[in-house]
């Protein structure tokens, strides 16, 4: 690499999130509680800074259910005013896990006075993290690697009957890739290993990364409706493993899981979601690990006479281009279905549900409140969806691109199903593509 070659420069910082332990939790139309009991993981958010020493970009990593367009945008103008780097050059990240706080009120009442205030702190540690990672900046240079991993499967399911349900369906399309990015410490090698015959070869760079990037789509949806306690789910546990294997900080970025669920879905015991994120987490780690460990390629040198003839070879460790840094931002307009619901019809319904299930709760009816919170969860779904798309044709997704080197992370605001995310990484002009959802 010459003096006038740009390197890629990374950083990362960290701060943990927890929500007060009896925050409105979870959201789902089948629970009976309305908040959460304790926190069985911490939440973390994890920033990483890039930059080519013309255009920065920072990406925040946050165990969090949804970011609505207001909360990302909370978020990255905390950033944007804590850093000075533009809010257009920030990406906030949800991992979409099902066992943290409400997003919105929904039904539920208790513990929804605390979903405010956390966020505000959320968007104070997020440019806390975004900060330590601008500080912590160096050259790396950046190793790609894939696997495969099967904890996911498709969830959209039918009866025999016709009956639509979520659930798992092997027979239907899903994106098992594990897409890695490592980056390193810049000009840090492990020294010189003495070979036979008085020579020593250069090693590789053996040491802990700086970095660790992980793309895989899957709903983190272990944790279901009876589970009572605040978890970030699968990519937590996926993260830890990655770390205590590999080092430095683990940074998931959730693919395009509309359709894609676990293969344990809706569950109320954690150990499961430790145990599928461990999974994925030792097929990152394996990855990861060979990237240092596994020669891109190697020239044969020589053979040394031995009790057998002994090969030896040059190895080569070959890194990725990580320069130049580029982000564009845009909104990409898709059409929508007929037939989208009416806000006063669905505003009318959720009150009429709301007020059942109160009259359920004071009369201790369980099958009455069972009833009422189906109703009112579905009532809210279609009063979001009469709120964000009533009365158009058409809706802007926002779309969020940054590409170092060979690098490029795509990003959309929604929940695209794994056929896109396919589609997009085949046909991608770059050789590493993440596709995200759950983006700004």
């Amino acid at each position: 690499m010459t003096p006038s070659t740009p390197t890629l420069l990374a950083g990362t910082g960290r701060r943990c999130t927890n929500p007060p332990p009896n925050i409105a939790h979870g959201g789902w139309g089948a629970q009976k509680h309305e908040q959460a009991e304790g926190i069985d993981l911490d939440f973390w958010t994890t920033a990483l800074a890039l930059s080519d020493g013309h255009t920065t970009a920072v990406v925040l990593d946050i165990d969090i259910q949804i970011l609505t367009n207001e909360r990302a945008d909370q978020i990255r103008a905390a950033v944007s005013q804590a850093t000075g780097q533009p809010v257009e050059n920030i990406r906030a990240c949800a991992t979409h896990t099902h066992s943290g706080p409400v997003p919105y009120q929904s039904w539920i009442e208790k513990g929804y006075d605390l979903v405010g205030p956390w966020f505000d702190d959320l968007a104070r540690w997020s440019a806390e993290a975004a900060v330590e990672a601008l500080a912590a900046l160096q050259p790396v240079e950046l190793r790609a690697g894939r696997g495969e991993c099967r904890i996911n499967a498709n969830r959209r399911c039918a009866t025999p009957a016709g009956e639509r349900f979520l659930g798992v369906n092997t027979d239907g399309p899903c994106d098992h890739d594990v897409i890695v990015v490592r980056l390193d410490p810049l000009g840090r090698r492990a020294g010189l290993r003495p070979v036979l015959q008085g020579q020593v070869e250069d090693l590789p760079y053996s040491g802990p990364p700086l970095a660790t990037l992980v793309n895989y789509a899957c709903h983190a949806t272990i944790m279901g409706p009876a589970n009572r306690l605040l978890t970030p789910d699968y990519p937590g546990a996926m993260r830890r493993v990655v770390e205590q294997a590999v080092g430095g900080r683990c940074i998931f970025l959730q693919g395009s899981a509309g359709n894609i669920g676990p293969v344990q879905g809706f569950q109320s015991d954690p150990k499961i979601y430790r145990q599928l994120g461990a999974i994925l987490g030792h097929e990152v780690a394996k990855i990861a690990l060979a990237l240092n460990g596994v020669p891109s390629a190697m020239t044969f040198r020589e053979i040394v006479p031995s009790g057998a003839p002994l090969g030896l070879y040059d190895l080569q460790f070959a890194p990725r281009a990580g320069c130049p840094v580029q982000v564009r931002q845009t909104e990409i307009s898709v059409p929508l279905r007929e037939g989208l619901p009416e806000k006063k019809a669905a505003a009318e319904k959720l009150a009429q549900w709301k007020s059942r299930l109160a009259a359920a709760r004071a009369n201790r009816d369980p099958a009455a409140i069972t009833e009422a919170i189906y109703m009112a969860r579905r009532a809210d779904i279609q009063l979001r969806l009469a709120d964000d798309f009533g009365g158009r044709s058409s809706a802007a997704v926002r779309t969020h691109i940054i590409t170092f080197g060979d690098v490029a992370l795509v990003g959309c605001s929604l929940e695209p199903f794994c056929e896109i995310g396919l589609a997009i990484k085949r046909q991608s002009p770059f050789p590493v593509t993440f596709m995200c959802g759950y983006t700004n």
